[in-house]
């Protein structure tokens, strides 16, 4: 049963070296930003159900890869990569659904449940293929018909469900985190990210939508532009369609049949809609399991169904259309030959590798062929640039490789 908590508050001694509401994801503050979302955020706790231990594989010595440093040039590990270069705080890799490495550092233990930013936005469209494969909804659905209140919004004319999946809606948005003045922070009011922002700047998820994202700039599905607010929409169309809130579909539908370990936290804005583009916490271990569906052709590690297995099918499937709007796009270098589809990036498309990603270091790296997945949560000190990506790509090529044919 889904439990809805308040904020619990900010510890006020903490205020004498610099940590409050407003500061928690400072870089130096991360650490301890990034696994209290309960003392800023209204949420809304997951139940796990019965709890399933991954079976352990042959152990892999992460310190005994040998990697490059993108920044340096020069030789070194994948621990060392994933410590000193990423921040990390966690890394696990499951071979074929037997845990071969796992590894805390930093203070960051194995029962933190743990910001995975835009990860959520992959985890939660899940729901959205459970609700396609049952017939409740339909990605052809122009996105008017699902959330009324986009209605006084010509942009919104001829936007579909799955032009919001893939995020190539031809709508104006930009998401700057380096500009002050980007669209981004804007809605960080709206949803709640900050302590002490005035209930003005407090429009909610729907608000925010309402008023910002109000006019069109292209043909939806010519170019991929990355914008997190739009994936908070997907709960609102679950829910009418479902006529039942999204976090308890979460909950009934996915998290209780993973197997997970612990409960999972879902922040909420101040109206009760889930923060799903960023705002789910899970432990390393669950985060990995969720994950795993997608490497698992839709099974939990106990090999139950649990989403459509052709959700994942499609989820993977490479497509020359989604590829050119990738390329058109502002990620078309970081991520060359790529694409963008229900909610997450396909990294090599031919080859079916596929990740899950969020800012300050979140990732999940998938290879659907070979079984793999490379998961890990840090506090990279920055949202997002391109350091942080080859050193990603870097990471999940050498890990690759050792456990490869």
């Amino acid at each position: 049963m889904v439990e809805y908590v308040d904020p619990t508050g900010t510890p006020g001694e903490l205020a004498s070296i610099g940590y409050d509401g407003t500061t928690w994801d400072r870089p130096w503050n991360l650490p301890r930003g990034q696994i209290t979302t309960l003392e800023r955020m209204p949420s809304a706790i997951l139940a796990a159900g019965t709890p399933v231990e991954w079976p352990a594989g042959e152990a892999l010595d992460i310190a005994a890869i040998p990697a490059v440093d993108p920044l340096t040039g020069r030789s070194t590990d994948a621990s060392s990569l994933m410590r000193d270069r990423l921040n990390g705080d966690g890394l696990i890799v499951v071979l074929n659904g037997r845990v071969i490495a796992e590894t805390y550092v930093n203070g960051f233990v194995a029962t933190d449940h743990h910001l995975v930013h835009s990860c959520s936005k992959t985890l939660t469209s899940m729901m959205v293929g459970i609700a396609i494969d049952e017939g409740r909804i339909d990605p052809a659905t122009p996105m008017q018909n699902l959330v009324e209140e986009l209605h006084s919004a010509d942009a919104w004319h001829g936007v579909t469900l799955q032009h919001v999946l893939d995020m190539a809606t031809g709508l104006d948005t930009e998401e700057h985190y380096e500009n002050a003045d980007s669209m981004y922070w804007r809605y960080a009011d709206a949803v709640g990210y900050y302590e002490n922002v005035p209930d003005g700047r407090r429009a909610g998820v729907l608000g925010f939508a309402e008023a910002e994202l109000t006019a069109s700039i292209e043909t939806p599905g010519s170019r991929f532009n990355y914008a997190s607010y739009l994936t908070n929409l997907l709960p609102i169309a679950i829910e009418r369609s479902y006529g039942q809130r999204a976090v308890e579909l979460y909950e009934d539908r996915i998290y209780s049949r993973i197997g997970a370990q612990s409960h999972a936290i879902v922040n909420l804005d101040h109206f009760g809609n889930p923060i799903v583009e960023g705002q789910v916490n899970l432990t390393l271990r669950d985060f990995a399991r969720w994950a795993h569906l997608l490497v698992n052709e839709g099974r939990g590690i106990d090999g139950n169904p649990i989403i459509p297995r052709a959700w994942v099918d499609e989820s993977f499937r490479p497509d020359p259309q989604r590829r050119a709007a990738f390329a058109r796009s502002d990620y078309a270098d970081l991520l060359p030959g790529g694409e963008y589809h229900n909610q997450a990036w396909l990294v090599d498309p031919e080859r079916g590798t596929l990740a899950m990603l969020g800012i300050h270091g979140q990732y999940a790296f998938m290879n659907r062929a070979s079984g793999l997945l490379v998961a890990g949560l840090s506090s990279f000190p920055d949202q997002g640039n391109a350091l942080l990506i080859r050193t990603l790509t870097e990471l999940w090529r050498v890990v690759s490789e050792a456990t490869g044919p």
